[in-house]
């Protein structure tokens, strides 16, 4: 399969995807949307499986982890900063404190989940 040919079936994979996930959501049937998801994802892995040409060079690994990093900090950071605003604002909203502690909570997991994968990667590749 030619490269252009993959950006178009993986842009028409990802409109339909989002179209049921839309109408599983606004019919309340969480499962298809999960469904549908690991569907997208299963067809697209064996469409990149099928690609000719070389696909990733190094360049493209290096810029993914940037990008990845820094994704990765501005998500644990907004997480941890967001659930301490909303836990330290309790009394004037009360409803949200679940929220709060969901949203440190994530940020911790986030956190611990990237030290074990820093620490199994060290290993591994001669840390």
């Amino acid at each position: 399969m030619k490269p252009k040919q993959f950006r178009i079936i993986s842009l028409l994979i990802t409109v339909v995807m989002g179209a049921v996930v839309g109408f599983s959501v606004s019919i309340g049937n969480p499962a298809l949307a999960v469904g549908v998801v690991l569907a997208g994802m299963a067809v697209m892995y064996n469409l990149k499986s099928r690609l000719e040409g070389v696909v990733e060079d190094e360049r493209i690994h290096q810029v993914s982890q940037k990008a990845s990093r820094i994704t990765l900090q501005i998500v644990a950071l907004g997480l941890a900063l967001g659930g301490a605003f909303l836990i330290a604002m309790r009394d004037a909203y009360p409803g949200y404190i679940d929220l709060g502690f969901f949203m440190a909570y994530a940020s911790c997991g986030v956190l611990v989940l990237y030290s074990l994968f820093y620490k199994y990667y060290n290993r591994e590749y001669g840390g």
